[in-house]
């Protein structure tokens, strides 16, 4: 879908005692037309710890994702105005990325140690 942004709000969820927080964006596009008659108005919701790119009030842009009670779930949308692509990582993306990356570490560690010589060993 294609349109321009109006009503763009942003609000903070809180999770539950062991849970992050994350950043909730919520707009609607309105769809037009070839005769620029708006055809449809569509609340559109992007959740995630980490947003990269922004939308504002009359950007156009592209969207696509999931409709779930009356709102389009997307997770990433192009800005047609400013030409950039503005994305919500979620806490699956990231926690992935942190275990790869202690992951990775442990290997080097290991690595590190089993090659260490003792002292007094030539």
């Amino acid at each position: 879908m294609e349109g321009i942004v109006r009503d763009v709000q942003t609000r903070t969820e809180y999770g539950g005692k062991d849970a992050a927080s994350q950043f909730v964006l919520n707009f609607r596009v309105e769809e037009y037309d070839d005769a620029l008659a708006r055809v449809r108005l569509v609340p559109i919701e992007m959740k995630g710890i980490i947003f990269e790119g922004t939308v504002s009030n009359g950007d156009r842009v592209r969207a696509s994702g999931r409709m779930r009670s009356g709102t389009l779930r997307v997770k990433r949308l192009h800005n047609l105005t400013t030409g950039a692509d503005v994305s919500a990582r979620s806490y699956s993306k990231i926690g992935c990325a942190i275990f790869l990356i202690f992951a990775i570490g442990m290997v080097v560690f290991f690595l590190v140690m089993s090659r260490a010589q003792p002292p007094g060993h030539p």
